[in-house]
């Protein structure tokens, strides 16, 4: 229950076996999902399968664990229409991998890949380097690409597109009629065909807070609809932050190379590591980079105090960001051929998941999102 894949799902755990999961569901709703056990040989399983697809739903996706360790019930039972089957006893990764195995050929290839920048302080730059890695991961894969900016009172995402936008972001999450991606794309605007924007309303005046559950329901949408979801995460720790920074894919923590930011990197590194595995990447991202030469700390301070190094190191070049900034221009239409612009053209590879050791291009990594569906 504490693994980030399921960490907008709602799970519910009862004793009593088949049995009971049978008497439950007659009188209550079928799950997604249900995962029942029984301790019976083959001819008493197969009567309370029967007794359980009886108060089932249509359609219900099973895992059943039981106690015969037979290749030829595993087959029979797959053939049956249990999504799988596990020998008892099983422990939670053989159950997360069970999961993840069934939902994968229904959700993962439909699925876009969720990038989340965060600045571990004021000021580091994350939503600039959010909105031209989101531009990059459309130039260099043709993708389609969804930015969202969540900074409700400070975004930046209309501003350096040059857009002024009749909607945003607060009109997507309040909106009174049912959300659904037709709707949503309405709430965006295209730059170049394949990149949209979700902007924020960038005013003090709108009073409104964002809430987790209407924000996913975005997100989730938004995974639908595009190869490539990123978001502008602004640097604030509401209750739904460190949830969107638990559930993506991609964690980008950027950063300058100072003492303040390495102890802030820490806290988060040490409270996002237990909600976050192997398989979703949190990187610390080097901004900035020789603003202060003689009081800047170096990748040793970092690897020492938290045992990671920076992925990736954006040098600082004042006159790019800012000519970028004033002509609302992405880096690589500012300045293509600027040391920054290819840190950050490099960054975008790197957080695509497309991109093997030696930086070919590889076949796309599959996802998997259980956040709760509404």
């Amino acid at each position: 229950m504490e693994d980030r894949i399921f960490l907008r799902s709602s799970i519910e755990v009862q004793d009593g076996g088949i049995d009971q999961a049978a008497r439950f569901l007659a009188d209550n709703p079928t799950p997604n999902l249900l995962i029942v056990e029984s301790t019976g040989q083959k001819d008493q399983m197969m009567a309370q399968l029967n007794a359980l697809a009886d108060a089932c739903a249509p359609g219900t996706n099973v895992i059943l664990i039981g106690a015969q360790n037979d290749v030829h019930l595993y087959r029979e039972l797959i053939d049956l229409g249990i999504g799988d089957y596990l020998v008892a006893p099983v422990d939670a990764d053989q159950i997360k991998d069970s999961i993840m195995t069934l939902y994968d050929s229904v959700d993962a290839e439909e699925s876009g890949r969720v990038i989340a920048f965060f600045g571990v302080s004021g000021g580091v730059g994350s939503s600039f380097l959010a909105e031209n890695v989101a531009y990059e991961l459309m130039a260099a894969y043709e993708a389609e690409v969804i930015l969202i900016d969540l900074d409700i009172n400070y975004g930046t995402g209309a501003l350096l597109f040059n857009m002024q936008p009749r909607q945003t972001i607060v009109d997507a999450l309040t909106s009174n009629q049912p959300l659904d991606e037709a709707t949503l794309d309405q709430y965006m605007f295209k730059f170049e065909d394949k990149l949209s924007i979700l902007p924020a309303p960038a005013s003090l005046g709108t009073g409104y807070h964002i809430n987790g559950e209407a924000l996913d329901k975005v997100i989730n949408l938004a995974r639908g609809m595009a190869d490539f979801v990123v978001l502008d995460v602004p640097h604030l720790w509401e209750a739904w932050v460190p949830e969107v920074l638990a559930g993506a894919d991609e964690v980008e923590l950027v950063c300058k190379p100072d003492l303040t930011n390495l102890r802030n990197a820490k806290n988060l590194l040490e409270y996002l590591g237990p909600k976050r595995d192997s398989s979703a990447p949190t990187r610390l991202i080097f901004n900035q980079e020789g603003n202060s030469k003689k009081t800047d700390l170096d990748d040793k301070d970092f690897r020492t105090a938290l045992a990671k190094e920076p992925a990736i190191s954006i040098p600082f070049e004042p006159d790019v960001f800012g000519l970028a900034l004033n002509n609302g221009e992405v880096l690589s239409k500012a300045a293509g051929k600027a040391k920054s612009t290819k840190s950050v053209q490099d960054l975008a590879k790197m957080v695509s998941g497309r991109e093997d050791e030696e930086g070919e291009e590889g076949k796309k990594k599959k996802g998997l999102s259980l956040f709760k569906k509404k």
